[in-house]
């Protein structure tokens, strides 16, 4: 028997023929595939490009810890990076080919930045917004500068604000409804940053380090 609705798809168009429809016309649901429109999902379906602050282990395992005293609501489920995977992002870069990558990875490169600096976590909750449960540090000017520089270095490459940032790492994703306890204090000692390229498609994400970059004023570039 013919379900209530039946979705055909044709030349990117979708059609919709509800059921006791006599007529073999279609109706059209949405528009025409456009280039731009073939273009942006080529973009979407790249690789993401970051620049990240990654914590050290010891870091890892101290907000790990803090987490696993947090309550979870039982649905829906958690989403709950493994320690390994947790960072801070300072910029999030549009998908680019191959040899914008390199461009990216030489101008980062060429920044001249202070010596490294030590942040102090001390809060965790819930955005309620998005539902992501994020650990934040005190504010920080280092950090804030690295970020503007980096922000800047970046420009060519970008698009869209980067003047809201909010520093934080995500340490659960679907976590409405959790609560927290206090978070105590941990001291993260960050001494380099690190460029990203993202599978965010594939089952796990795959993350890959193209380069880090210590936090002294020779800006020299320790590549991987």
């Amino acid at each position: 028997m013919a379900s209530c609705q039946q979705w055909f798809v044709h030349s990117a168009i979708a059609w919709k023929r509800p059921y006791g429809l006599v007529s073999n016309t279609p109706i059209m649901d949405i528009e025409p595939f456009t280039p731009a429109d073939a273009a942006r999902r080529a973009r979407l379906e790249m690789p993401m490009l970051y620049a990240w602050l990654k914590p050290d282990e010891a870091v890892q395992a101290a907000i790990a810890e803090h987490r696993a005293k947090w309550v979870w609501r039982a649905q829906p489920k958690p989403s709950l990076p493994k320690p390994n995977r947790l960072h801070m992002t300072l910029c999030h870069i549009s998908p680019q080919g191959d040899a914008a990558v390199e461009g990216i990875r030489q101008a980062l490169g060429e920044l001249r930045m202070e010596e490294g600096f030590d942040l102090l976590l001390d809060w965790s909750g819930v955005w309620p917004h998005n539902g992501i449960a994020v650990v934040r540090p005190q504010p920080n000017a280092a950090l804030d500068r690295l970020q503007q520089a980096v922000v800047r270095q970046l420009a060519p490459w970008l698009s869209g604000r980067h003047d809201d940032w909010a520093p934080h790492i995500t340490i659960a994703r679907k976590a409405s409804g959790a609560t927290a306890p206090a978070m105590p204090p941990v001291r993260w000692p960050v001494r380099e940053f690190l460029f990203v390229r993202s599978w965010l498609k594939t089952r796990p994400v795959w993350h890959e380090v193209l380069a880090s970059y210590p936090l002294q004023s020779s800006g020299r570039n320790a590549s991987l």
